[in-house]
This record gives C-alpha cells, structure tokens and sequence, in this order.
C-alpha cells in the first residue's frame, strides 16, 4: 500500500489540528504541516523535498500569500493535487471557485457559517479524508492543463442558436450530475449550450451552500442560458439552468398544471445533500422516460441508483469520457454495469445533449 503523503498549510493551529486527528488512525496517510511559511519559493522546495502526493491549503483572503502560494504551485507543480480549505461565508465561496476554475481539484469550508468556528474533527474525518484517499486515482492530465476553465472555455464550438427553430424537443428535461471534477465541466458543457435550449436543466453538483449561488452568477457569463440557484417553488422553464442549492435535496412536483421546483434537507443519501438518486426518482414521476441525464466527473456511488431508474423507464444517459475526467470512478460504475448509451469528451457533450433532444 502506497502511503500518500499529504502537505498541510493553514495559519489556524485548530485545522491544522482538525486534520492531524483525523488522519491518526490511518496508516495510509503521512503528514507535514506548515503554518505560514514566508514564500512561495520555500514551499515549492518543501513539496519537492518532501515528495508530496498532494497538498491541503487554507486560504482565507483573496489577496494574500497563500493565494499566491496556490497560484505558484499550480504553475510550477501543476500535477500535485490541490485541494483548498477557506471559511465559510461568502468570501470564501468566491476564493473556492477561483481556485477550483484555476485546478484546485476540491473545496471544503472549515468553519460553521455562523459562529465561523472550526467545524468538529468528525467533519474532517467522514468529508476531507475521503478525497485525500482518492487523489492517487486522479487524473493528473486533467491537472496539467493549467487556467483550466477560462482557457478551454474559449476553445468550445457552442451549438447555433437557431439549431432548434422549428424543431419539436423528444426529451422534456435534461439533468446535469456530477461530483468532484464535476464544476470544470460544468463551464465546458454549459458553454456549448445555446439560450434556446427547448428544455429545462437541473443541475446536482455536490458543493457546500454558499458556493452554489456563486457559481450561478459566475457560469452566466459563460453560457447564454439563464443560470440560477433553484429556489422552492419557481417553475422550471426552457432556458433556464437550476443549480440545487448546498445542503438541499431538490425534486421536482406538480402544482397549478406546471413542474416546479422543491427543496428540503431531509437525511443525507449516501453522505451527500442534495442527492442526484433524490432528484432521478423525482423526475421519474413528473417526466418519464422525457428525460436525458447527464453524468460528468465525480465519483461515490450517489446517482447510481437514479441511474437504474431513468435507464428502466426508458429515459436517456450519457456520460463524460475518462478521458476528461478528472475523477471516472462513477461513469466508470455506470459503464460496467450498462447505465448509459454513450461516453463523450466534455467538449463533444453539448452537441451530443442537442441531437438527443430534437
């Protein structure tokens, strides 16, 4: 067993701390822990000494050394893992998204929303330990393409506006799902989208809250759809992309004649809320077999389930290649076991959704 050394940097001694008892009992995980180091150059030469396998970064403010400490070791080091660790409020959901559209290959907050106390060690235990296990199966191509996010974006042919003038949808929905290298593709697939999509989107990205709302705002200008954080009871409208808010389940249900929105922190489905299984049984009942499912990076087991289901009604799912994932451990779970009808590059995926559509 490959033991996976981990470098930690955060100025608080309690995370530090958090992630130090954490870890204990796991001989899988070796740790070095900074607390401010003096440059970036010193910690490109600790990396490298040390040999780390990935590091953990707390970033507190936008402009400050470890932001320039993320910037420099994304340039220089662009294949080490990156995850970024910032407080939770709104300040640091916007550092979380710059870093994760600039490589960082994960986010967690470290603090409560409220009393912006460090969160309890079981936290760090069942949320960040995981994804520490999982960055040797990484995939580090996806790592080197440095400016990810705004650099490819660019590149993307978008389908035409006018592809569905007088064209008549055969899906009435369309679902987006995705979990850890699931917001870069996010941007890629939501950039080829034309404003005259003829259906819906629902978005069940797992993401704390605060960071949902920014990604709305950030993704709408990249796409000419109409991109939001969903909210309890709007109705679901062509155009218009809805990303299910942090810490909620959203379904979907019928009142007046039309599909709206619903949201509700009922239990956690295998670990996460909201829950792509939660939301494919919802849409099972208001739309059929009327629904394409899409599945980008991300890995777990939630969304399998809700792929049974939309594959035994007759719905449609495609998938986002390995090769453009950063993490396939769930498209590859979907892959064996026959859930899907295809597996496309995230740069191919937006003409793909369009032909299924009309």
């Amino acid at each position: 067993m490959k033991i996976i050394n981990l470098y930690i940097i955060d100025s608080d001694i309690n995370i530090r701390q958090r992630l130090l008892d954490a870890t204990a009992n796991d001989t899988s995980i070796a740790i070095s822990a900074e607390e401010r180091p003096d440059d970036p150059k010193s910690v490109l030469q600790d990396l490298k000494e040390t040999g780390a396998d990935a590091l953990i970064l707390g970033i507190n403010e936008k402009d400050s050394l470890e932001m320039q400490i993320f910037k420099e070791v994304r340039n220089q080091l662009p294949y080490l893992p990156v995850m970024v660790m910032t407080p939770h409020n709104r300040q640091g959901a916007e550092i979380a998204l710059t870093a994760l559209k600039n490589g960082a290959v994960e986010y967690f907050p470290k603090t409560s929303p409220l009393s912006n106390a460090v969160l309890p060690v079981e936290y760090f235990e069942k949320r960040v330990v995981p994804v520490i296990k999982i960055t040797p199966r990484l995939n580090r191509n996806i790592l080197l393409t440095t400016g990810y996010i705004d650099d490819a974006a660019k590149k993307i042919n978008p389908i035409p506006s006018d592809f569905f003038e007088n064209s008549f949808s055969k899906m009435d929905l369309l679902v987006i799902a995705g979990c850890l290298g699931g917001i870069a593709s996010l941007y890629l697939l939501l950039s080829g989208l034309p404003g005259s999509l003829p259906v819906p989107v629902i978005v069940v990205q797992h993401i704390p809250d605060m960071l949902t709302e920014v990604l709305a705002a950030d993704l709408n200008k990249f796409t000419g759809l109409n991109v939001k954080e969903a909210e309890e009871g709007e109705e679901l409208l062509a155009g218009h992309v809805y990303i299910s808010p942090g810490d909620y389940h959203i379904t979907v249900r019928r009142f007046d004649q039309k599909r709206v929105i619903s949201l509700n922190q009922s239990g956690k489905i295998k670990g996460f809320r909201p829950s792509i299984d939660v939301l494919m049984k919802s849409v099972r009942k208001q739309y059929g077999n009327r629904v394409l499912s899409v599945y980008l990076s991300g890995g777990g087991n939630d969304g399998i389930d809700g792929a049974n289901i939309i594959d035994v009604i007759g719905g449609q799912i495609i998938i986002q290649n390995k090769q453009t994932s950063l993490l396939s451990d769930l498209t590859w779970k979907l892959e064996m076991m026959g859930l899907n009808e295809g597996s496309y590059p995230v740069e191919r995926l937006a003409h793909e959704i369009s032909k299924r559509l009309i």
